[in-house]
């Protein structure tokens, strides 16, 4: 539920899942793999061979479809077993909606698996421009705010002027897994204070997460933005393009905080670079990227599109590539997620790793895939110091490894996951990146080894140390 804002400058708006429920609160009774399909927007890679051999719900877990803040206390307080919380369905790994598996049968009547099937706030974006403000958001509209902000919300976009959503987090309603409710604010202190600290980062592993309000900026604070479209055809022609663009957002671009870049690299090696500029950026949109479009004729690329002003407004930059997700699918659309980083810029050698290794076959034999090359920093960096790797982050890339389980034979799928694995080994032994260190953009069913550890994760020991007491 939203309310109008009570400021002109300082929007609040809030919301809460209360309202967001058409059905009544009710027990499933068939947990089952088309219930996982239409709960999921994706199934990870580590999971797919698997997911047709479930049956249906352990029958000690129970989905159910809560209407209010009141229902989620009374089932958390008389439930002695798991708990997770499905919302938009993006996770990689499918968390939430996986748990029910690994409950054992044997497991007392009393100590239920519960599952909340929560409905995801996609209007969030439209009621913010509808009441004149600006939030860092992500590009998908069916993206789970909760689960979002509570990983601390990256926005490539928007993040270098309005930080990360869960920066702008002014209260925060809680239910803890024992059934208490708690209202938390940045002001909380004592305890109530290191839960709001810590919900900020660790995901729905503190609780059920029922209301939210966030401080608005103005839309004002979005000046223009845009893209260009550059056709390499394929990595050997990308590569010279890509070290050059690099290089630009290098020296001309991480170093400022008066806009963003983002290189999109697709299956086809079409290269898109998304440009954001905000209202402290002086100078003229089109001659500052001007040395992208000296690079692309240099590399003898061909620029397919070329209009950095497209953007008029912060709702058309934030909805700008919904109709690109919406078109990801697949039966099922099979995904993993994997980062890199760093906390400085970039080194010529890092850099480097990011065209020779980062952008890889997969790209090819797994045809939905792409790799984002964003900056970070600004607001992000010197705002709230949120318990989240993201926010250490001023150079980030990305891999979305997808493809349509049903069109990939098997011996591609293995091959694929096997190039994405020793990517991330081979990441690991670069001693400047951080590997998957975003809570929204790493891969958590990966084998053990893999793995970012705690500290890495929440961005600090300090931070993982307050997660661990809690």
């Amino acid at each position: 539920m939203f309310t109008p804002p009570t400021k002109q400058i300082d929007y609040l708006q809030r919301f809460c899942r209360d309202d967001q429920v058409s059905k009544p609160i009710r027990a499933s009774s068939n947990m089952s793999v088309s219930w996982f399909r239409e709960r999921n927007w994706s199934i990870s890679g580590n999971k797919e061979n698997a997911l047709e051999q479930l049956q249906d719900r352990n029958r000690n877990t129970v989905i159910y479809y809560p209407e209010s803040t009141k229902d989620i206390a009374e089932l958390l307080e008389s439930n002695q077993g798991a708990v997770a919380v499905v919302c938009g369905g993006h996770s990689s790994s499918n968390v939430a909606t996986w748990a029910y598996h690994s409950v054992s049968e044997a497991a007392s009547e009393d100590d239920k698996t519960i599952i909340l099937d929560m409905k995801n706030m996609s209007s969030l974006a439209q009621v913010c421009s509808d009441a004149g403000g600006a939030l860092p958001i992500g590009t998908g509209d069916t993206v789970g705010v909760c689960g979002y902000t509570m990983n601390g919300g990256l926005s490539g976009y928007f993040g270098k002027r309005l930080g990360m959503l869960g920066q702008r987090v002014v209260s925060m309603e809680i239910v803890l897994a024992d059934g208490c409710v708690k209202n938390l604010s940045p002001t909380s202190s004592g305890e109530d204070g290191n839960l709001f600290h810590a919900s900020l980062g660790a995901g729905s592993a503190m609780g059920v997460v029922t209301s939210l309000t966030f401080k608005m900026e103005s839309e004002s604070s979005f000046s223009t933005g845009g893209s260009i479209v550059v056709a390499c055809g394929n990595k050997t022609n990308a590569e010279p393009f890509l070290k050059r663009a690099l290089q630009f957002m290098k020296g001309s671009v991480l170093s400022t905080t008066s806009c963003s870049m983002e290189i999109v690299i697709v299956t086809d090696f079409t290269v898109i670079i998304n440009f954001m500029f905000y209202d402290t950026f002086t100078g003229d949109a089109r001659n500052f990227v001007q040395q992208v479009r000296d690079d692309a004729k240099a590399c003898n690329v061909p620029i397919l599109a070329d209009d950095v002003n497209s953007f008029k407004t912060w709702f058309e930059a934030a909805s700008s590539l919904w109709g690109v997700i919406a078109g990801l699918k697949g039966d099922p659309l099979v995904r993993v997620d994997h980062c890199i980083g760093t906390r400085s810029l970039p080194s010529d050698e890092a850099l480097d790793f990011v065209i020779d290794t980062w952008v890889g076959k997969y790209l090819e034999e797994a045809p939905l895939s792409l790799v984002e090359i964003r900056s970070l920093g600004g607001v992000a960096e010197k705002g709230i110091p949120l318990p989240s790797g993201n926010v250490n982050a001023l150079f980030f890339a990305d891999m979305i490894v997808s493809y349509d389980g049903s069109s990939v034979s098997s011996q591609n799928k293995s091959s694929v996951m096997e190039e994405v694995h020793q990517i991330i080994v081979d990441a690991k032994k670069q001693g400047e990146l951080m590997v998957d260190f975003s809570g929204t953009h790493s891969q958590s069913d990966d084998p053990p080894e893999l793995l970012a550890k705690g500290d890495e994760i929440f961005g600090g020991q300090d931070n993982y140390e307050i997660i661990q007491k809690l």
